[in-house]
């Protein structure tokens, strides 16, 4: 089902359209929550190494990440991407040289702080995708409520080596509050 096919179903209140909305709405939660996760690993390796380093493997992950699945589908289904950047070889060359950089500035480090990059693919490819489909003001909302409910778990746990913040009431109250705003921002269509 095509992008344009939803939005019209959803603009004629068919359950069809209503179902993709409701989907684009979970996935972008779901986009949420990996943000959090982005965020976590992120403050862990501002703890480690400062948050300029952290920064750097995040931005070097993400680079890598972007070349590597785009030299796939160019693979599989023809490049997405202008030129020079339409070439498989292109691709692997940055993904090569960006991966060597960001081995070297993991050193050190778990290797799986790579993942603060690859985290912040979902983000960019939603915008690109759900944005026009939701709306910026929903799409934006429900990333929102998923990154809160994502961070107020992480932090009950003290996901890695943070100080626990605990549940509570009041924040329970909070996450519930983001989640209705959601469905406010959804209006009645």
């Amino acid at each position: 089902m095509g992008m344009t096919n939803a939005a019209e179903r959803l603009r004629r209140g068919g359950i069809g359209g209503v179902m993709a909305q409701a989907t684009d709405i979970g996935v972008a939660i779901l986009i949420g929550l990996a943000a959090s996760l982005q965020v976590a690993l992120l403050g862990a390796l501002g703890r480690g190494r400062g948050p300029s380093e952290g920064v750097w493997i995040a931005l070097l992950g993400t680079v890598t990440g972007f070349a590597i699945l785009s030299g796939l589908r160019a693979l599989r289904s023809g490049p997405a991407l202008a030129a020079p950047f339409d070439r498989v070889g292109v691709l692997a060359l940055v993904a090569l040289a960006t991966g060597g950089l960001l081995a070297l500035a993991l050193r050190g480090s778990a290797p799986g702080f790579a993942a603060t990059g690859l985290l912040a693919l979902p983000f960019l490819f939603g915008a690109s995708v759900l944005g026009p489909r939701l709306g910026i003001g929903l799409y934006l909302g429900a990333v929102i409520a998923g990154q809160l409910v994502g961070g107020v778990v992480l932090d009950h746990i003290g996901a890695f080596g943070a100080e626990a913040r605990h549940v509570d009431a009041m924040r329970i109250a909070g996450v519930a509050a983001l989640l209705v705003g959601v469905g406010l921002i959804r209006g009645a269509r």
